[in-house]
């Protein structure tokens, strides 16, 4: 949907007014660099009569220490440099630590800092070298205004990293005032801005001036004062608006409007001209030409794939989770199954690039025949989705994708799902991904196969049960707490696996709590409350069961062989119902070894 020419020329209007004002404000460009590998993320306040107002936002990480802030100076305001610090945490990046850094600034001079963090004192004034400064070349400016918008909102710039998106910097804009973005272009290719309801592609080089004027609403956009390759795109944009304004260009997904019949018809009606405006895009050499050819080959195939995934999920008042497969694959979309697909790499210079590698693998195993999807075991699964991937670098960056979602309980998983693929591991981001999911279980070699006689707690009525009282049988322990939730929320699975086995004299389920000592009647309100097996053992803080097997972490799940040794100390939970039962059975099928 174009935004009204009306609104437009409003738009530009204001546009010529805010730069004409820009140039009169003193503005200050701000560039800098760390020369220390760090993660950080950087904030430019300034204070007003006690009133602190944030600037602006960058993101800078090892690959990336440099950063740049533009905006307008006033000699009676209090500036400051901020620093957020961010280290690995369990699951992703956290805070750290926190540095600031006050700044004297002169209107209309621009400004460059350079920063050892490790050294950083203020008062002492080390650690940091900022002064005037003169060069800009590098820097790209994208400007504008914001129409039919009348709430904050905030915008993110992006650019593209190994065919996804990395965060460079960010502001928030109020109502519909100007806003201006600076970005450090070391090297032309695809941005991308980014709000909570759309994203839009943009093309930078060093030095570039770009001016919006963007439906705060929508995500459409018209190119006020920009390159020719940005007035490209935003052609390519409009005419394909109709197949990508379902969750594809615009973030907010309203499923109940979703008609796949309806989608189809457009996109057939639409596909004739979407052919001939890629084919006219053939300037020899030039490298936004390849790109720009190869990103609106992704637009043409997975805008209707995402549309596909996205109408799998539907609910009362429209908006849904994120589905997590394709449910039935029509057969309009067979068209898009082909063999040799992902053949170049170059693929990764487009932001959507690894998504749509991974929706594309999701469409093909959905297509298989329901019989055959069925005994795929992970394993063969991820080998079927890597090799409809012909290059060994887009399957590298696929396989990175593969181990953030798939999951790993333990270590003979691992070995038995990811190990096969350890060639495809060589970029360094890659083998940081493997080596992590690795380390998270290796320790486990430490009891897996060895004895587990070798602790004693007691129940819940105080008598000391041992291990070796269920020599002979399998047992299945679940190590939670009462204040745990993430625990609780397995109770009603774990009945149903229970209620599978009841018949079975060969298994014992057991719980074991960590619960401090002081909480003991709670435990037991429990186990009567939530009806949990009679098997109940107390391990006081986790003291002696917990730390003797590293429990860092619950609800967790091991298993015991007829043979009292450990074969697994990291289950499936029982809400995988089907991959817990096959760990089970087999334990049950093995015999245990007679000594003679």
């Amino acid at each position: 949907m174009k935004i009204r020419i009306k609104n437009i020329f409003a738009g530009i209007a204001s546009l010529v007014v805010f730069n004409a004002a820009m140039a009169q404000q003193d503005q200050v460009i701000l560039t800098g660099t760390f020369t220390e590998k760090i993660n950080a993320e950087l904030q430019l306040i300034k204070t007003v009569n006690g009133k602190i107002e944030k600037l602006g936002d960058y993101t800078i990480n090892p690959s990336n220490p440099d950063f740049v802030f533009a905006f307008s100076a006033d000699t009676t305001i209090n500036y400051s440099f901020q620093v957020k610090t961010l280290k690995q945490g369990h699951m992703r990046l956290e805070a750290d630590k926190y540095y600031t850094l006050p700044l004297t600034l002169k209107p209309g001079q621009n400004y460059s800092l350079k920063v050892t963090l490790s050294k950083l004192n203020a008062e002492k004034k080390t650690g940091f070298e900022f002064k005037p400064d003169t060069g800009k070349s590098s820097i790209a400016f994208v400007s504008g205004k914001f129409v039919n918008w009348k709430v904050g909102v905030s915008i993110t710039m992006q650019r593209v990293v190994d065919g996804s998106y990395e965060t460079i910097n960010s502001f928030s804009n109020r109502n519909e005032k100007p806003f201006l973005l600076p970005c450090l272009v070391k090297e032309e290719g695809f941005y991308y801005l980014i709000s909570p309801r759309w994203r839009i592609r943009i093309y930078l080089k060093p030095a570039d001036n770009l001016e919006l004027a963007i439906n705060g609403m929508s995500g459409s956009y018209e190119v006020v004062n920009g390159s020719e390759e940005n007035q490209l795109m935003q052609e390519w944009q409009q005419l394909i608006s109709p197949i990508t304004s379902y969750g594809y260009n615009s973030i907010m997904v309203q499923r109940d409007s979703f008609d796949l019949n309806a989608y189809q018809k457009t996109y057939e009606s639409l596909e004739p001209s979407i052919v001939n405006f890629r084919n006219n895009i053939n300037h020899i050499g030039s490298r936004f030409s390849k790109i720009f050819r190869t990103a609106m080959g992704v637009d043409k195939e997975f805008a209707p794939i995402l549309f596909l995934f996205n109408s799998t999920v539907k609910n009362a008042k429209g908006f849904g989770g994120t589905p997590k497969n394709f449910n039935d694959v029509p057969a309009f979309y067979q068209s898009f199954i082909q063999t040799n697909k992902f053949s170049d790499a170059s693929l990764l210079n487009i932001g959507e690039a690894r998504r749509y590698m991974n929706l594309y693998t999701k469409l093909v195993i959905a297509s298989l025949p329901e019989d055959k999807k069925k005994q795929l075991t992970e394993n063969e699964k991820l080998g079927l989705m890597i090799n409809t991937i012909s290059n060994d670098t887009l399957k590298s960056y696929f396989l990175k994708d593969q181990m953030s979602e798939i999951a790993i309980n333990n270590l003979t998983e691992f070995r038995s799902i990811l190990e096969p693929y350890k060639k495809y591991t060589k970029p360094a981001s890659v083998k940081r991904e493997y080596l992590k999911i690795y380390d998270q279980f290796s320790s486990d070699t430490a009891y897996v196969g060895k004895s587990a006689y070798n602790f004693t707690l007691p129940d819940s009525t105080g008598r000391m049960i041992s291990m070796k009282d269920f020599k002979g049988k399998v047992v299945f322990i679940d190590v939670w707490a009462t204040w745990c939730g993430p625990c609780r929320e397995q109770f009603p699975f774990l009945k149903e696996v229970e209620e599978e086995y009841k018949n079975n004299s060969d298994i014992v389920f057991l719980g074991i709590t960590i619960d401090r000592e002081r909480d003991r009647q709670k435990w037991l309100n429990t186990i009567k409350k939530e009806n949990l097996p009679p098997l109940q053992l107390f391990d006081d803080m986790g003291k002696y069961f917990g730390k003797k097997y590293e429990i860092n972490a619950i609800p967790r799940f091991l298993l015991i062989s007829k043979d009292g040794k450990w074969i697994e100390v990291r289950c499936p939970r029982p809400e995988a119902k089907e991959d817990l039962k096959k760990y089970l059975d087999k334990a049950l099928q093995e015999k245990p070894l007679v000594k003679g």
